[in-house]
């Protein structure tokens, strides 16, 4: 008896890459054909290899798959777009058309040259030192004006007279800046005060002060300015060269009425030709300068330090009156005493002359002064 044999739901696979699935009924029955799989198939198959499971893929993959193929997609479909555009705009915008501030290609000339502009990096600017004139339209070399900052000259509006120094936009040597005129003007010559600038080697500076031009007017000769003129410094004087010099000290041999003596010093020449201080004061060696006179009971080393009518005792043994006083101050000679009313000595009182009651020091030695007189 022949007995009928069922087939389960399969995929299969022919030899030769034909494929043939069988779609269940319903679920229980795959689930039942899986059971029955090996107890179903026909063990007298010669060829077993006739037929071959392929197992379902995972529906995830697909999916991912179709959203990966739909970016590539787009982004080929946007790339091509942008570069239709680009390519669009830069055929189609024409040189010299673009103005201040408009997109163009860096490098191209669709920017009006008649403007003054260029395309540096995608935007019409303004050529340097060129600046964009909204009233014009265009762009204008702004020009710097008077002590404005600069970096060349050319940035200077020379139709003023200016000219880039010192990074300053300022007037040449030969012109000044005159406020009011507003610009450069020729500076006569001999014009320019102390401290004025001026052009080196020119004449601009006053001569009759004695100035001259080493950029700025100063004075000549070492000299020094002094309100309204050029004098030696202190302790100079001008001599025969036109030169200052070092003026001389005390004692130094000196021409009468000159200036050649250190006043800074209290020193003048005098008639013996000889620089000394005058007749209140006296030389100080230590301090090197003139001193006032010194008065009575005052040191002192020479007669000359002291007032006219006192002397510099410098002999021990003397009585110096009215006080006795040590060697080397200020006092009277013998013959006179001091008279603090007067502040200088007088002559002591001869025999029977008129002297002060116990004052004896009021009379010649070695009277004595008795009853108002001296005997």
């Amino acid at each position: 008896m022949q007995k009928s044999i069922r087939v389960a739901p399969r995929t299969i696979q022919f030899a030769d890459q034909i494929q043939v699935r069988e779609i269940p009924n319903n679920e229980e029955e795959e689930e039942q054909d899986k059971s029955n799989r090996r107890a179903s198939w026909d063990p007298n198959l010669n060829n077993k290899d006739v037929f071959r499971i392929i197992p379902p893929k995972r529906q995830r993959n697909c999916v991912i798959g179709f959203v990966v193929c739909g970016l590539i997609v787009v982004v080929i479909i946007l790339g091509i777009s942008l570069g239709a555009i680009l390519s669009q705009t830069s055929t189609t915008t024409a040189d010299q058309s673009l103005t201040y501030n408009e997109v163009c290609k860096p490098g191209s000339n669709q920017c009006k040259s008649s403007q003054n502009l260029y395309c540096p990096n995608g935007f019409c600017s303004c050529i340097s030192p060129y600046s964009w004139n909204t009233v014009l339209k265009t762009c204008r070399c702004t020009l710097l004006t008077y002590n404005q900052v600069c970096s060349t000259s050319s940035q200077c509006n020379s139709s003023l007279g200016l000219i880039c120094t010192s990074q300053i936009c300022q007037c040449d040597g030969y012109h000044s800046w005159v406020s009011l005129n507003n610009t450069c003007v020729t500076i006569v010559n001999n014009t320019l005060n102390y401290g004025d600038t001026c052009a080196v080697g020119s004449s601009q500076c006053n001569s009759s002060v004695e100035l001259t031009c080493t950029g700025n007017c100063t004075c000549k000769n070492s000299k020094v300015w002094n309100i309204s003129t050029c004098v030696c410094p202190a302790a100079t004087f001008l001599n025969s060269s036109n030169l200052c010099q070092t003026a001389y000290t005390n004692n130094q041999t000196c021409t009468i009425g000159s200036n050649q003596c250190d006043s800074t010093r209290g020193l003048s020449c005098y008639n013996n030709s000889r620089c000394a201080c005058d007749s209140t004061k006296y030389w100080n060696i230590a301090f090197q300068t003139c001193l006032l006179r010194l008065n009575y009971s005052e040191a002192c080393s020479h007669d000359s330090d002291c007032q006219p009518t006192l002397i510099c005792p410098t002999v021990p043994g003397y009585c110096n009156c009215p006080l006795y006083l040590a060697d080397y101050v200020c006092n009277c000679a013998n013959t006179t005493y001091y008279d603090s009313t007067l502040q200088q000595c007088v002559n002591r009182t001869a025999y029977n002359g008129s002297c002060i009651s116990a004052a004896n020091y009021t009379c010649l030695s070695p009277l004595y002064c008795n009853a108002g007189r001296c005997n």
